[in-house]
């Protein structure tokens, strides 16, 4: 499912399977996006069956900075390893916000007459639409930005955290060569 908050691949590396992990565990304690500390960069690595390696956001704010919530590593064939993300710390705080936005915006068209409103504003009216067109437009902005453009954002988000990820192994299978 697209709109899941999970990701999955492989990485390509150069160094052993053993000492990339243990250099990717060193490198989330010390500040995974960076290497050095950062305010909203604690993550706590453990070790799990098979040789694999989970980090976890240690805090909300870590949480939901990039989303980099529960990351799992395993030593995959010969070169490489495999990673699954999942972030739905990161999800739930986006759906979260645009959910209590959405609330206030629908408490905010249903406790006042919005048709009057607009009838009484010519400035708030999209230029060409009937009134009811407009009233149409304000009850669609509020269910789109509200509660369909979060999941949208969890979607659009894969590709970055790709990204991140693939960057973030590159830089620590360098520093193990």
């Amino acid at each position: 499912m697209t709109l899941a908050p999970r990701i999955e691949g492989t990485l390509p590396i150069r160094s052993p399977a053993a000492a990339f992990l243990q250099a990717f565990s060193r490198r989330a304690e010390s500040g995974l996006l960076t290497g050095r500390p950062q305010p909203r960069s604690s993550y706590a690595a453990t070790v799990v069956s098979d040789g694999g390696l989970r980090i976890r956001a240690a805090d909300w704010s870590t949480a939901i900075s990039v989303g980099l919530n529960d990351l799992e590593l395993r030593p995959a064939h010969d070169g490489a390893v495999r990673y699954r993300l999942q972030y739905w710390r990161w999800t739930c705080y986006a759906v979260g916000l645009s959910g209590v936005l959405g609330g206030i915006g629908l408490w905010l068209l249903l406790a006042f007459d919005a048709r009057e409103y607009i009838a009484n504003h010519p400035d708030s009216q999209l230029p060409g639409l009937s009134i009811d067109q407009n009233l149409l437009m304000a009850w669609a902005m509020v269910l789109f930005w509200g509660f369909a453009w979060p999941w949208i954002l969890v979607a659009l988000h894969k590709r970055p955290l790709r990204r991140l990820i693939a960057r973030i192994a590159a830089e620590v299978d360098a520093s193990v060569a």
